[in-house]
């Protein structure tokens, strides 16, 4: 099931492309800043550089997966793979950033935007860990927690409102 049409997908294309500008200017406006090189206990540095990469590849599956129907079985398990890699780097930079509070003083904006996606990778494992007993459910139980076919499951009614919510 997809969420946009095949032929009116412009307006998702340019949210896509506003939301896109929204998380990467920031992260090169750091980048390219002269006190960002300066010494900081932590390497935040590295953690900004990786964040970037790791941003674009999320853009690239989002633009495969808007692209695509259907998604090949390949491109899905590839997907996963990067997600568990974003897991792993979220804890990392979650860790780093907090052992990291004398960074401020030297390289402030460095240290406020992994500090800032340090929240957002928290909210993003706290959210991954609130689906995953409904996920493994599901799987356990076949269809139990949510059936679109039958329109039946626990989750049904939530989901058939923000079917974003369970579809990865």
């Amino acid at each position: 099931m997809r969420w946009f049409p095949r032929d009116n997908r412009k307006k998702i294309f340019v949210l896509l492309a506003i939301f896109s500008l929204a998380l990467l200017v920031p992260q090169f406006y750091v980048l390219v800043l002269k006190k960002t090189t300066r010494w900081c206990i932590q390497p935040l540095f590295q953690l900004l550089i990786v964040s970037i990469v790791f941003t674009i590849v999320a853009i690239g599956f989002t633009l495969l997966f808007m692209l695509m129907n259907p998604v090949p079985r390949l491109i899905k398990f590839v997907f996963h793979g990067f997600g568990v890699i974003c897991f792993i780097e979220g804890l990392v930079h979650i860790g780093l950033t907090s052992q990291a509070a004398e960074c401020k003083n030297t390289t402030d904006e460095l240290y406020q935007i992994c500090y800032g996606y340090s929240w957002v990778c928290a909210i993003s494992i706290i959210f991954f860990f609130l689906m995953l007993p409904f996920w493994v459910i599901n799987v356990v139980k076949r269809d139990s927690v949510l059936d679109n076919r039958m329109r039946t499951g626990v989750c049904y009614e939530p989901v058939s409102c923000c079917s974003c919510l369970w579809h990865v």
